[in-house]
């Protein structure tokens, strides 16, 4: 497999390095220098050689992070709507009531307003009905008047009309 020869470079690279164990040059006491452009190509050419499956993992990897935090991000955004709608809905279920008891107070008020109405019009028809009943009475009794000052002209007339008995 070629990523195994190419890590077996880097490690004969490793050993074929000039040891420093002096104390010439501090920090660099068991340290191995390396030239710099072989390691650089080994590296190169050993990253070339990985699977495509392992880049596409760590991408994987990548992806999958960046998903998470936009779902985490989305998460939130729908919490604050669904917050938002329940806000919306209990202010709605609110003016629902009341909106609903104005309209019983409104109904109330017009059936009072509906019986005074109906009290007062059968008044002024009792009073209407008791002002006919009144003239048609005065009537009668104008009728009634005249027919007996008819029948009492009538009466006089004929009696002035015929001879008397006793006179003969």
């Amino acid at each position: 497999m070629e990523i195994l020869r190419l890590l077996d470079e880097l490690d004969e690279l490793e050993a074929t390095g000039e040891k420093w164990y002096t104390k010439i040059i501090p920090g660099f006491i068991g340290k191995t220098v390396m030239d710099a452009e072989e390691f650089l190509s080994l590296l190169h050419e050993l990253r070339s050689s990985l699977p495509e499956e392992m880049t596409t993992a760590s991408q994987v990897a990548r992806d999958r992070e960046r998903i998470v935090r936009e779902a985490h991000e989305e998460r939130a955004k729908i919490l604050e709507a669904a917050r938002e709608q329940a806000q919306l809905l209990v202010s709605n279920d609110e003016l629902v009531k009341q909106a609903e008891q104005r309209s019983e107070e409104i109904i109330q008020q017009a059936q009072v307003e509906a019986g005074a109405i109906h009290a007062e019009a059968e008044a002024w028809a009792r009073g209407l009905v008791e002002r006919l009943e009144n003239y048609v009475s005065r009537m009668a009794a104008t009728v009634d008047k005249t027919k007996k000052a008819l029948a009492g002209q009538s009466a006089t007339s004929r009696s002035e009309k015929r001879p008397p008995h006793n006179e003969q």
